[in-house]
């Protein structure tokens, strides 16, 4: 499933760049798998139960909403970062935002350079980066 859920962030990511936009059914279409897996194996990718899932998704959510609030973000990328939070579950969530915050630390940078700092940016890009991250490299702290 975590090569699939990869190439799912590698096309929202390209979808974004290209259109500006996350289209619902691209997130939707994670959500479900994401209930299906919990439905049929009891646990999200990253091992998550139902609990540690709803969690995800408000720290995904919340994490980004000021972003939208001041017209940095979109709503898809609010929507995005729920989705993936809920994919992963709480902690991890936390985790691969925190790596997205990264990206797109360094994304910002990058495109202030080159195009000035009122440039909005796709933020797909980052928060797949962290989504993958996290799926695959397991905790990136422990305690």
């Amino acid at each position: 499933m975590a090569p699939l859920l990869a190439a799912w962030a590698v096309a929202v990511s390209i979808w974004d760049l290209r259109e500006r936009r996350i289209p619902n059914a691209l997130i939707a279409a994670a959500a479900l798998a994401g209930i299906g897996l919990l439905l049929v194996r009891g646990h999200g990718v990253a091992g998550a139960g139902w609990l540690s899932s709803l969690a995800g998704v408000a720290v995904g959510a919340l994490i980004w909403l000021p972003g939208y609030l001041v017209k940095k973000l979109g709503a898809g990328d609010v929507k995005l970062a729920g989705c993936i939070g809920g994919l992963l579950g709480g902690l991890a969530a936390v985790e691969a935002m925190l790596v997205a915050g990264v990206a797109l630390g360094v994304m910002s940078v990058m495109a202030g350079l080159s195009f000035g700092p009122t440039h909005r940016l796709p933020a797909a890009a980052a928060l797949s980066t962290g989504f993958v991250v996290r799926m695959w490299s397991g905790p990136l702290w422990t305690g």
